[in-house]
């Protein structure tokens, strides 16, 4: 999988069912940037709270030119998404 494909306002999905390449209907939110080549930030208006979130770049399966796709369920993102910036970034 090549980071440089993940470009800021793609889409991410979680695995599961669902019509877009197994991912599930239910979008995590929207890439705000990837930093340091380790975590992706996803765009605080994309999320429910209003604040930034983040999560390795281990957990994606998969990039195309629509969207990123995580090898985690919905809720196993929601139980272990970062939700302050990783240290060392």
């Amino acid at each position: 999988m090549d980071i440089s494909q993940i470009k800021e306002d793609m889409p991410v999905y979680a695995d599961g069912p669902g019509g877009l390449a197994g991912a599930s209907e239910e979008l995590i939110g929207a890439v705000d940037k990837v930093e340091g080549g380790k975590y992706i930030k996803l765009t605080k208006h994309s999320a429910a709270d209003g604040q930034h979130h983040w999560f390795p770049v281990e957990w994606v399966r998969a990039v195309d030119e629509r969207a990123v796709y995580l090898k985690k369920t919905v809720d196993e993102v929601k139980a272990e998404i970062i939700n302050q910036q990783p240290a060392g970034n």
